[in-house]
């Protein structure tokens, strides 16, 4: 397999995992290791410790949320620490001008996905754009390692819905507020 390791356009994105995309293959690999070369180019600033906690969450919350609203995982390596999953288009900070046509109906996708989550009982705390994709016309999530168990991390929830998610559409905030 032809892996790239990837590295962001976007200044401040990045902050613990190396990524490595298989674009022939549609896989992307993220890597849960110390001093590992982040999306930002720059170095995890995570001890052992902290990463192998985001590790474990992160494969915890795939298990829970397995769905189309996330990627299909494809292999989880515990003892490598990496996670592979399927790689459909790059993230909708990507395409932040053009979202709209991507997906026109956005908006309902995002309240139903926020629906499902709250279902699950769980807070994504970072609905970025930059943790964002598509399939088709399927809206996906990715990036759990934040995430927590409601009603813990609803501070970082809302700060999502009102730094991130209003970028598609600021009368969003209220809406998922609503699902709260």
């Amino acid at each position: 397999m032809a892996w790239k390791r990837y590295e962001s356009i976007h200044n401040g994105l990045g902050t613990l995992c190396e990524v490595y995309l298989n674009e022939s293959e549609g896989l992307i690999k993220r890597y849960f290791i110390e001093n590992a070369r982040t999306v930002s180019g720059k170095p995890t600033r995570f001890s052992k410790e902290e990463i192998d906690i985001f590790f474990e969450n992160e494969i915890y919350w795939l298990n829970q949320l397995e769905s189309c609203w996330i990627p299909e995982t494809v292999e989880i390596n515990k003892g490598e620490r990496y996670i592979i999953q399927k790689y459909y288009n790059s993230n909708l900070l990507d395409y932040k001008s053009k979202v709209y046509s991507l997906l026109p109906d956005i908006e309902e996708q995002i309240i139903e996905m926020y629906k499902f989550f709250k279902e699950k009982n769980v807070f994504k705390r970072n609905g970025s754009l930059s943790n964002l994709t598509y399939n088709k016309n399927q809206l996906i999530a990715f990036d759990f390692k934040w995430s927590t168990k409601r009603p813990k991390g609803l501070e970082k929830e809302i700060y999502s819905y009102e730094n991130y998610l209003n970028k598609i559409n600021p009368e969003l905030t209220n809406k998922l507020k609503e699902l709260i």
